[in-house]
């Protein structure tokens, strides 16, 4: 891997659904955090080829990258599962922090890696690695949110959910015939794949 703008990789991604919008997720998370791509095996010594195996229970169990950690300075956080966090859309993602050896897991970390779920290919992707460069805090706010904002021309639309299925405009005023005060999750997934409508998690 290169280090590149997140933004980069993200245009790989299509939007299919509302409980699948990779390209959203990732974008807003890596944003939430600065984050900046960099090259796991590169940045943490780890000899690609020992590596048969790349998805991050693997990785956290290897005892050749936990050992690479601790000869950095470095330790790691166990894996966590969106599946077991009440999340924004649902998504299946797993993530691990890494943090300087004498800090606590209150500190902010140093980095994330970061894995998903492909749909279409059934099969979790390789992990990423990227360096923290903001507060945590915002990645978990991102992860709980349940409100997104849509941007039409010069306008903007924020919706609110209290079950990730049903989706209320929060700005009355400007509502149109486009932008309706209720929408279900295929009607906002419509909305997202419009060339013309940008969005964001808050």
């Amino acid at each position: 891997m290169r280090i590149f703008n997140y933004t980069k990789f993200l245009e790989s991604f299509s939007v299919d659904n509302i409980l699948e919008s990779m390209s959203i997720i990732e974008k807003d998370l890596i944003s939430s955090i600065s984050g900046e791509e960099l090259d796991l095996f590169e940045t943490l010594k780890l000899v690609k080829e020992d590596f048969t195996k790349k998805d991050l229970d693997y990785l956290s169990e290897n005892v050749e990258f936990i050992n690479s950690l601790s000869s950095l300075g470095l330790k790691k956080s166990t894996v966590q599962d969106t599946d077991d966090i009440e999340t924004f859309l649902n998504i299946s993602l797993k993530f691990m922090f890494i943090y300087n050896i004498e800090s606590n897991e209150l500190e902010n970390p140093i980095y994330l890696i970061l894995e998903m779920w492909d749909e279409d290919k059934m099969e979790w992707t390789n992990v990423k690695l990227f360096k923290v460069n903001g507060d945590v805090k915002r990645f978990y706010d991102i992860l709980s949110s349940k409100t997104i904002e849509l941007f039409h021309n010069d306008s903007n639309y924020i919706y609110k959910t209290s079950n990730t299925n049903d989706w209320e405009l929060q700005n009355l005023l400007d509502e149109t015939t486009m932008f309706k005060r209720f929408l279900n999750n295929i009607e906002l997934v419509d909305l997202m794949k419009n060339n013309s409508v940008s969005s964001k998690i808050v």
